[in-house]
C-alpha cells in the first residue's frame, strides 16, 4: 500500500502567524488612515463653502438680482445657505432659500472677515460683484489646530472667489 500526503491546507502554526501579520499591519495602518479621514473631511467643507460662494455669484447674474450666502444661526461653523430676499427686508425668510449646506466637521472654526470686522454674509450683485465695501476674507481653522489643512477663501470686490493655504509659521 502506498502512503501519500495530500494535505490541502494550512497548519494552525501558519494561520496564527498570518493573522498576527495581518493584524500589526491593520496597527501600524490605523493611524494614517484616520489622518487621511480628517483631512479629506476638511477638504470637503472648504471646497463645499467654495462652490456654494461661486453658485451664489453665477445665480446673481442668471437671476439679475441680488443672493446672498449666509450663516446660518449666524455661525459658518453650522452650515450657510444661499438665498434671495424676495420680499426686500434684509434678512432670511423662510421660502427665500435656493441651496443649504451644513458643515460637517464641527471640531473646526469659520470665520468671515472684512478689514477686521467679523462678517457672518456675503452678498452678490446681479452683475457679479460683491455687494459690500471691502473684500471678504472666510478662514478655515482646525481644532486641534492643524497648518497645512488650514485654508482661506477671499472674495473680492469684483465678485472673485479664491482659495488659498494658509500660511504656517
Amino acid at each position: 500500500m502506498r502512503v501519500t500526503s495530500e494535505n490541502k491546507g494550512f497548519t494552525l502554526i501558519e494561520l496564527i502567524v498570518t493573522v498576527s501579520i495581518a493584524a500589526i499591519l491593520a496597527a501600524v495602518a490605523a493611524p494614517s488612515f484616520t489622518k487621511f479621514i480628517d483631512e479629506s473631511r476638511d477638504r470637503a467643507v472648504v471646497q463645499q463653502l467654495l462652490k456654494s460662494l461661486i453658485a451664489a455669484r453665477s445665480e446673481a447674474v442668471v437671476r439679475g438680482t441680488t443672493v446672498t450666502v449666509s450663516a446660518i444661526s449666524g455661525n459658518w461653523a453650522n452650515g450657510w445657505q444661499s438665498w434671495i430676499d424676495n420680499n426686500s427686508n434684509g434678512s432670511y425668510d423662510d421660502g427665500e432659500s435656493i441651496q443649504k449646506s451644513t458643515a460637517v466637521n464641527a471640531s473646526a472654526t469659520i470665520t468671515g472677515d472684512r478689514g477686521g470686522t467679523a462678517v457672518s454674509s456675503v452678498a452678490f450683485t446681479r452683475d457679479g460683484f460683491l455687494n459690500d465695501s471691502a473684500a471678504i476674507a472666510i478662514s478655515y481653522r482646525t481644532s486641534p489646530e492643524y497648518c497645512p489643512r488650514d485654508r482661506n477663501i477671499s472674495v473680492s470686490l469684483t465678485g472673485q472667489v479664491s482659495i488659498s493655504e494658509r500660511s504656517c509659521p
